[in-house]
């Protein structure tokens, strides 16, 4: 009974139904105006991961793997304007939420219609009755469940519409201050939000679960991918490929400084974790990359330390107190020095990475080693040389970066009393350099696509 049960679970793995529970608990907690604290990016990651298999025999599901491929870049952008939220006028706020609640139901709604047609279609082919266990309510509340949390998400924010404030009794009849309404608008929507989350939760995992422990049809599902995919060595490495450039690309997003009020309003550890999460990926097909998932997990821890006393200093002191407060100036000089090590850390971190970058190069895009025509090897040979150079250039235009960032962190104090604007600078530098890196990345992964096709 054990080695079955051992046999029941690797199978439901393989298939990527534990990346599909895992999904879900991103997903059902309730969010404040466009603040999730468990971030939707990760829950659309997880799904995805736990599709890509399922995609592969089903057309309707690699739609839908294509549409939320999309909504995870869009989920990226909500966890930047997170950071926002606490700055910005209230109106601001509404646009955010309103906005990316529009956008989330355009490309998640299409989404699940496509992801449960296609597991009907899997339940009619492979015969899996678990499927059709509890299909219609599941279906119907997992609908439901994205709708609420979207639409109550938005209805406190329109409060700030109110213009109450502005027009006083001046004009004639009862006046109503619908601001006043907010904080309870909030705590019925998060209540509710939570209440259906909980109940979408208790439905959705027991039901991928069931289909999970159908061992005759997942086995029967299993068999048909690996015929009709599973001998497909290239396809593997060209998936795991694209993830972790997916995630090399969106890492360096979190390493730009946004600074209001002194505060650097984006995290980068946030980015160190998606390089830590790529070097893990790429671990299963490379040998000698543990010193680069040593290095990216100190930046990240570091950079977690240096990002919270940095939010202390902000919260207490003002930058210009630091001349005239000993203990703004030692705080300030902790920060200076965690910022230091930090930046450190993240210039080792994108070496590390475009280093196993350049390995992928050599190991994946020179010529066969049977082949003899000379002049197919000197093509070969030409793209890795321009690839690798561009990988060159990448890491020199980020060591420019690297010396902006450190002068403005290391001199901010002074810096800010006579061109408080010149945070942009390294800003503007980091996201030019990150339009070249994305342009590379995805230079890489086309020439692989091209060669594994």
């Amino acid at each position: 009974m054990k080695e079955k049960s051992c046999g029941e679970v690797s199978l439901a793995k393989k298939m990527g139904i534990g990346s599909l529970i895992a999904s879900a608990v991103f997903f059902f907690n309730p969010c404040i105006n466009i603040i999730d604290p468990l971030p939707d990016f990760f829950g659309v990651v997880l799904l995805i991961n736990g599709l890509r298999k399922w995609g592969d025999l089903c057309p309707g599901i690699s739609d839908a793997i294509q549409g939320l491929q999309k909504l995870r870049w869009l989920m990226l952008l909500k966890m930047l304007f997170m950071a926002l939220v606490p700055i910005v006028d209230d109106t601001y706020v509404l646009i955010f939420t309103f906005g990316f609640a529009i956008l989330e139901l355009i490309y998640m709604l299409p989404a699940i219609g496509r992801i449960f047609d296609g597991f009907e279609y899997f339940g009619t082919r492979f015969n899996g009755r678990s499927v059709y266990r509890d299909y219609k309510n599941v279906r119907t509340i997992t609908f439901m469940f994205f709708i609420v949390k979207n639409v109550l998400a938005v209805i406190p924010e329109l409060c700030s519409l109110s213009s109450y404030e502005y027009s006083g009794y001046v004009t004639a009849g009862v006046q109503i201050d619908f601001a006043r309404y907010k904080y309870p608008l909030l705590g019925v929507g998060i209540f509710l939000t939570a209440l259906t989350g909980i109940l979408w939760l208790v439905s959705i995992i027991p039901y991928w679960k069931r289909i999970g422990n159908d061992k005759e049809f997942m086995k029967r599902v299993s068999d048909q991918y690996d015929l009709e995919v599973g001998n497909d060595i290239g396809l593997a490495f060209r998936r795991a490929l694209y993830t972790v450039l997916a995630l090399i690309t969106a890492a360096p997003v979190f390493f730009l400084n946004m600074w209001f009020d002194g505060m650097n309003v984006i995290p980068n550890f946030l980015g160190g974790l998606l390089l830590v999460a790529a070097m893990w990926k790429l671990s299963k097909f490379t040998t000698d990359i543990k010193p680069a998932k040593i290095v990216c997990v100190a930046f990240t821890a570091v950079s977690a330390v240096s990002f919270a006393v940095s939010t202390v200093f902000s919260a207490l002191f003002e930058l210009d107190s630091v001349y005239r407060n000993f203990a703004a100036y030692d705080l300030y000089n902790v920060s200076r020095i965690l910022s230091a090590v930090e930046y450190a850390l993240m210039l080792a971190s994108v070496f590390m990475v475009i280093k196993q970058l350049r390995r992928v190069i050599i190991m994946h895009l020179g010529p066969d080693p049977d082949t003899s025509d000379r002049r197919l090897i000197d093509i070969y040979t030409a793209q890795q040389r321009e690839l690798d150079r561009r990988y060159v250039v990448a890491f020199v235009l980020f060591v420019v970066v690297f010396v902006l960032n450190i002068v403005y962190l290391m001199f901010r104090a002074d810096i800010d009393f006579g061109a408080p604007q010149f945070w942009l600078v390294p800003f503007l530098a980091n996201g030019i350099w990150w339009i070249y890196m994305k342009s590379v990345n995805d230079q890489l992964y086309s020439q692989v696509e091209y060669k594994y096709m």
